[in-house]
């Protein structure tokens, strides 16, 4: 992965790429497969900013930003709320056929299930069940 680390207003040490670059990387063991991360660091007044912007596949962009009194802190904070963004879209990929399937999870017919319940089985009712494998 590409690791674009840039300041505004601010000269970034090699003690703050380090630790950025850190944090960015550490982003990949939730996605591998991104392709790139620019962190963006900044100073207004005594409140230090950092964006987190990480190119995920297929042209999809998670944007992380934080401010703190430090820039370790505001990178910690700005990693945290990226980690979760990306936990949260990979899960979103997973899942995606999964909860058609959840909603409609007893499709029988309510006669059905009242035999069912009473004891009394038909000879249909039985061939039914051995083909759903109930």
């Amino acid at each position: 992965m590409k690791i674009l680390i840039t300041g505004r207003h601010v000269g970034v040490t090699e003690a703050m790429k380090t630790y950025a670059r850190a944090k960015a990387e550490k982003l990949t063991h939730l996605w591998d497969r991104a392709t790139s991360c620019r962190v963006t660091m900044n100073i207004d007044h005594d409140d230090h900013e950092v964006e987190m912007v990480l190119q995920v596949n297929r042209g999809v962009t998670l944007v992380g930003k934080a401010s703190a009194p430090d820039m370790y802190a505001a990178c910690d904070l700005a990693e945290q709320k990226l980690a979760q963004q990306l936990r949260k879209y990979k899960e979103r990929l997973t899942d995606h056929h999964r909860g058609r399937r959840q909603k409609g999870a007893d499709r029988t017919r309510p006669e059905k299930r009242a035999v069912k319940s009473s004891g009394e089985a038909t000879y249909e009712d039985v061939i039914e069940e051995m083909r759903r494998g109930d």
